[in-house]
């Protein structure tokens, strides 16, 4: 089993968007919010952050209440299984161009003729969703689900992360953007005419690595595993953040230490970062708040403590920074998630 939060927190975004999903199926999201340890004071409240183990929770149970793992987005039912069944499929494929392919022939006989797109070229590959009705995900939330699906699952099959060149997205950048530096590694393109992810077609020609006893322990997983990214990613985010988490106590490390450890000038890590939709500063704070989040909820240690662990030797300064974080103090915030 994983550590508890091991996957950090999420943006309250989702959280409540599959609450409003769900109510839209009739479900009682309430208390599927209450099995999962989550108050309703939750939703709404985009300075909460969610952990992520209980966000895939909840979304798991909206997909076995309602029966269709679309809940409700897509315009079209995705029964309950549709995911498992593909991989059941396309696992035993040669390549990940074939176990794609035959992935998108598989949703597009359940779905809509043109669900899935493959586009290729020599250098590379667009894989592209079409929903069948965009009107009934206002949120975005089964666009965003369904690009991490293909994504994660490409990934697994090969054993190592198929970079994205581009991920388009057919809509303005959203409140919670910073989320997909994470999400979706690479070049973030929006407002574009279509709903993509972009990566090398090299990657096509990859031996598939799984098997149906890795399938079924990789499904019995999801949907946390679409909320996490491969292990073996090596962008420049994920690499960074690994550094950071390992200093974390250390409040004298400064950019310029980092991009000397990467072996490049503080202004190419900087732009590289820009190019994948991050920055520095904004990854510390990442790195910092989800193990400040951890912190509090998971042990009793005084808030002074806390604030030393992830680098801040004022607690007022660290009061100060974790409001801005979630919108609660740290005492405040502790007795919201453990009232629950």
């Amino acid at each position: 089993m994983p550590e508890k939060n091991e996957y950090g927190t999420a943006a309250n975004h989702y959280v409540s968007s599959l609450y409003h999903a769900a109510i839209k199926q009739s479900v009682d999201a309430e208390n599927l919010l209450r099995e999962c340890e989550l108050s309703p004071d939750c939703i709404d409240n985009p300075r909460q952050r969610i952990p992520t183990e209980k966000l895939a929770a909840f979304q798991k149970r909206i997909w076995d209440a309602t029966g269709d793992e679309s809940m409700g987005l897509n315009g079209c039912r995705m029964k309950s299984g549709s995911y498992f069944m593909m991989g059941k499929l396309t696992v035993h494929q040669p390549t990940l161009g074939k176990a794609l392919a035959l992935g998108k022939r598989f949703y597009n006989l359940l779905i809509a003729d043109n669900f899935i797109e493959l586009e290729e070229t020599p250098e590379q590959v667009i894989l592209r969703v079409n929903p069948v009705d965009p009107a009934c995900d206002p949120d975005h939330l089964f666009a965003e689900i369904t690009l991490l699906a293909w994504h994660r699952y490409a990934s697994w099959l090969i054993a190592d992360c198929v970079p994205l060149t581009e991920t388009r997205f057919p809509y303005p950048a959203p409140a919670h953007i910073n989320e997909y530096a994470y999400l979706y590694p690479g070049k973030h393109i929006f407002e574009h005419h279509e709903l993509a992810l972009v990566f090398p077609a090299q990657f096509l020609q990859y031996p598939v690595k799984q098997n149906e006893a890795s399938l079924q322990s990789f499904m019995q997983r999801c949907p946390l595993e679409l909320f996490r990214q491969y292990q073996s990613d090596y962008s420049l985010t994920t690499e960074l953040r690994r550094m950071l988490n390992k200093q974390i106590m250390d409040n004298t490390a400064s950019i310029n230490d980092f991009s000397a450890a990467l072996h490049m000038t503080s202004r190419t890590l900087m732009r590289k970062l820009k190019d994948e939709g991050t920055s520095f500063q904004q990854l510390k704070d990442i790195v910092r708040r989800d193990k400040a989040v951890q912190l509090l909820v998971q042990t009793e240690l005084p808030v002074s403590e806390v604030a030393e662990r992830v680098g801040y030797s004022d607690s007022a300064v660290f009061t100060r920074a974790f409001r801005a974080w979630t919108g609660a103090t740290p005492r405040r915030y502790r007795e919201q998630q453990t009232s629950v």
